[in-house]
């Protein structure tokens, strides 16, 4: 049989072992999806969607990434979208939940307006090459090119058609 001591000690053992587990943003949580793993921005713009053009496998991409200690959903998709596009942006509504509602996409507009298209660029080259300003249905870039390239993930160009559809039509009332 326990002692009394003993036993208070085994309960604090577990009740901070469980603390540890199921903090914000502890391993546990992240893996039940119960805080945010990742987080990105859908730039609209009237000439198409702002996106990445991947470094290794050359894919189009939402500018989108992982998660860091310490910040929000909307932080996370602030950061990554600097990261990528080279853009700071307004973090809008969410558009959009993956992986067990632990993945987020917003819809974000640039906090100053876009000029040149082309001057856009990502800050962290290791993983994009190319900021792209693209019409998801078309398949042309800002400049007119005919964009080939496969999508990182093939339903993102289904799911972004259905946004830059309702943005042109919401732009044009």
């Amino acid at each position: 049989m326990m002692t009394k001591p003993l036993s208070i000690v085994a309960f604090l053992w577990v009740f901070g072992c469980y603390f540890m587990l199921v903090s914000e943003g502890s391993f546990a949580q992240q893996q039940l999806g119960a805080t945010v793993k990742a987080a990105g921005c859908v730039i609209t713009t009237p000439k198409g969607i702002v996106l990445g053009i991947g470094t290794k496998f050359g894919d189009i991409r939402i500018p989108f990434g992982a998660h860091e200690i310490g910040e929000t959903a909307q932080d996370t998709a602030a950061r990554e979208t600097m990261e990528e596009t080279g853009l700071d942006v307004d973090v809008g509504s969410l558009l959009q939940t993956f992986e067990n509602e632990s993945a987020f996409l917003f819809h974000c507009l640039p906090t100053r307006p876009i000029d040149d298209y082309s001057q856009l660029s990502p800050v962290d080259t290791s993983e994009i090459a190319e900021v792209i300003v693209l019409d998801p249905d078309t398949m042309s870039n800002h400049d007119g090119r005919k964009i080939k390239n496969s999508w990182r993930f093939a339903e993102d160009r289904r799911l972004l058609i259905k946004i830059f559809q309702k943005y042109k039509t919401e732009q044009s009332k």
